[in-house]
Protein backbone atom coordinates (compact mmCIF):
# COMPACT_ATOMS: atom_id res chain seq x y z
CA UNK A 1 0.00 0.00 0.00
CA UNK A 2 2.83 2.49 1.01
CA UNK A 3 4.59 1.73 -2.94
CA UNK A 4 1.43 2.17 -4.16
CA UNK A 5 0.99 5.69 -2.22
CA UNK A 6 4.66 6.25 -3.15
CA UNK A 7 4.26 5.73 -7.05
CA UNK A 8 0.93 7.99 -6.96
CA UNK A 9 2.66 10.95 -5.18
CA UNK A 10 5.41 10.60 -7.78
CA UNK A 11 2.92 10.09 -10.69
CA UNK A 12 1.14 13.58 -9.25
CA UNK A 13 4.28 15.87 -7.82
CA UNK A 14 6.67 14.94 -11.65
CA UNK A 15 4.83 16.95 -13.55
CA UNK A 16 4.38 19.68 -11.22
CA UNK A 17 8.23 19.70 -10.56
CA UNK A 18 8.66 19.73 -14.01
CA UNK A 19 6.63 22.75 -14.69
CA UNK A 20 7.89 24.52 -11.64
CA UNK A 21 11.81 23.96 -13.12
CA UNK A 22 10.27 25.49 -16.35
CA UNK A 23 8.76 28.03 -14.88
CA UNK A 24 12.20 29.34 -12.91
CA UNK A 25 13.93 29.44 -16.27
CA UNK A 26 11.57 31.33 -18.26
CA UNK A 27 11.75 34.00 -15.07
CA UNK A 28 15.80 33.43 -15.17
CA UNK A 29 16.04 34.21 -19.00
CA UNK A 30 13.11 37.04 -18.18
CA UNK A 31 15.46 38.91 -15.45
CA UNK A 32 18.63 38.28 -17.49
CA UNK A 33 17.17 39.57 -20.76
CA UNK A 34 16.20 42.56 -18.18
CA UNK A 35 20.02 43.03 -17.19
CA UNK A 36 20.91 42.92 -20.16
CA UNK A 37 18.45 45.29 -21.94
CA UNK A 38 19.33 47.96 -18.68
CA UNK A 39 23.04 47.49 -19.61
CA UNK A 40 23.05 48.77 -23.18
CA UNK A 41 20.33 50.85 -23.21
CA UNK A 42 22.08 52.88 -20.05
CA UNK A 43 18.96 54.06 -19.12
CA UNK A 44 18.75 57.21 -16.55
CA UNK A 45 16.15 56.32 -13.40
CA UNK A 46 13.22 58.54 -15.09
CA UNK A 47 13.40 56.71 -18.57
CA UNK A 48 13.58 53.19 -16.68
CA UNK A 49 10.50 54.36 -14.88
CA UNK A 50 8.16 54.90 -17.99
CA UNK A 51 10.56 52.31 -20.29
CA UNK A 52 9.59 48.99 -18.37
CA UNK A 53 6.08 49.40 -18.09
CA UNK A 54 5.91 49.70 -22.10
CA UNK A 55 8.59 47.19 -22.59
CA UNK A 56 6.88 44.68 -20.11
CA UNK A 57 3.65 44.96 -21.56
CA UNK A 58 4.95 44.79 -25.12
CA UNK A 59 7.01 41.37 -24.38
CA UNK A 60 4.00 39.58 -22.29
CA UNK A 61 2.19 40.57 -25.58
CA UNK A 62 4.70 39.11 -28.23
CA UNK A 63 5.19 35.94 -25.73
CA UNK A 64 1.64 35.07 -26.04
CA UNK A 65 1.88 35.26 -29.70
CA UNK A 66 4.94 33.79 -29.95
CA UNK A 67 4.51 31.09 -27.28
CA UNK A 68 0.63 30.51 -26.78
CA UNK A 69 -1.40 31.08 -30.02
CA UNK A 70 2.02 29.30 -32.18
CA UNK A 71 2.38 26.47 -29.73
CA UNK A 72 -1.67 25.87 -30.41
CA UNK A 73 -1.83 25.80 -34.10
CA UNK A 74 2.09 23.43 -33.72
CA UNK A 75 -0.56 21.20 -31.18
CA UNK A 76 -3.42 21.36 -34.13
CA UNK A 77 -0.85 19.73 -36.64
CA UNK A 78 0.37 17.40 -33.95
CA UNK A 79 -3.11 16.01 -33.31
CA UNK A 80 -3.41 15.49 -36.63
CA UNK A 81 -0.27 13.24 -36.98
CA UNK A 82 1.88 15.76 -38.60
CA UNK A 83 1.94 17.85 -41.85
CA UNK A 84 1.27 14.90 -44.00
CA UNK A 85 -2.20 14.40 -42.68
CA UNK A 86 -3.46 17.60 -42.84
CA UNK A 87 -5.64 18.48 -45.67
CA UNK A 88 -4.76 21.11 -47.77
CA UNK A 89 -7.58 23.24 -46.75
CA UNK A 90 -6.50 22.48 -43.00
CA UNK A 91 -2.91 23.11 -43.91
CA UNK A 92 -3.62 26.55 -45.44
CA UNK A 93 -5.95 27.78 -42.65
CA UNK A 94 -2.73 27.25 -40.31
CA UNK A 95 -0.39 28.76 -42.61
CA UNK A 96 -2.56 31.97 -42.83
CA UNK A 97 -3.26 31.69 -39.02
CA UNK A 98 0.52 31.99 -38.80
CA UNK A 99 1.10 34.71 -41.19
CA UNK A 100 -1.49 36.65 -39.21
CA UNK A 101 0.85 35.62 -36.00
CA UNK A 102 3.35 37.08 -37.91
CA UNK A 103 1.92 40.08 -38.78
CA UNK A 104 0.72 40.85 -35.49
CA UNK A 105 4.37 40.81 -34.13
CA UNK A 106 5.22 43.44 -36.40
CA UNK A 107 2.11 45.55 -35.29
CA UNK A 108 3.35 45.29 -31.43
CA UNK A 109 6.53 46.14 -32.48
CA UNK A 110 5.65 49.02 -34.10
CA UNK A 111 3.99 49.96 -31.70
CA UNK A 112 6.75 49.47 -28.94
CA UNK A 113 8.65 52.18 -31.13
CA UNK A 114 5.40 54.29 -30.82
CA UNK A 115 5.02 54.15 -27.43
CA UNK A 116 8.70 54.49 -26.77
CA UNK A 117 8.71 57.72 -28.53
CA UNK A 118 9.68 60.92 -26.27
CA UNK A 119 10.41 58.43 -23.41
CA UNK A 120 13.64 57.29 -24.50
CA UNK A 121 15.69 58.88 -27.88
CA UNK A 122 15.85 57.28 -31.07
CA UNK A 123 19.53 56.30 -30.17
CA UNK A 124 18.39 54.19 -27.62
CA UNK A 125 15.56 52.78 -29.13
CA UNK A 126 18.26 51.55 -31.96
CA UNK A 127 20.60 50.38 -29.00
CA UNK A 128 17.12 47.97 -27.92
CA UNK A 129 16.98 46.67 -31.24
CA UNK A 130 20.72 45.94 -30.85
CA UNK A 131 20.18 44.49 -27.39
CA UNK A 132 17.14 42.30 -28.22
CA UNK A 133 19.08 40.63 -31.15
CA UNK A 134 22.27 40.88 -29.02
CA UNK A 135 20.78 38.83 -26.42
CA UNK A 136 19.09 36.18 -28.41
CA UNK A 137 22.79 35.29 -29.68
CA UNK A 138 23.90 35.78 -25.78
CA UNK A 139 21.36 33.43 -24.54
CA UNK A 140 21.95 30.90 -27.27
CA UNK A 141 25.76 30.75 -26.54
CA UNK A 142 24.85 30.05 -23.10
CA UNK A 143 22.93 27.37 -24.03
CA UNK A 144 25.15 25.88 -26.11
CA UNK A 145 28.20 26.44 -23.39
CA UNK A 146 25.89 24.86 -20.47
CA UNK A 147 24.08 21.96 -22.71
CA UNK A 148 24.59 19.89 -19.73
CA UNK A 149 23.96 21.28 -16.79
CA UNK A 150 21.65 24.01 -18.02
CA UNK A 151 23.29 26.29 -16.25
CA UNK A 152 22.22 29.97 -17.21
CA UNK A 153 24.34 32.18 -15.34
CA UNK A 154 26.46 34.56 -15.82
CA UNK A 155 30.52 33.26 -16.25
Amino acid sequence: MKNILLIVAFLIFTPLAVKAQEGDRIEKIKALKTAYITKELDLTAKEAEKFWPIYNEYSNKIDQLRFTDTKRLFHKIKDAGGVDNLSDKEAAAIVSELAQIDLNMAKEKEKLYKNLNGVISSKKILKLIRAENGFGKELLKKFRENRRGGNLEEN
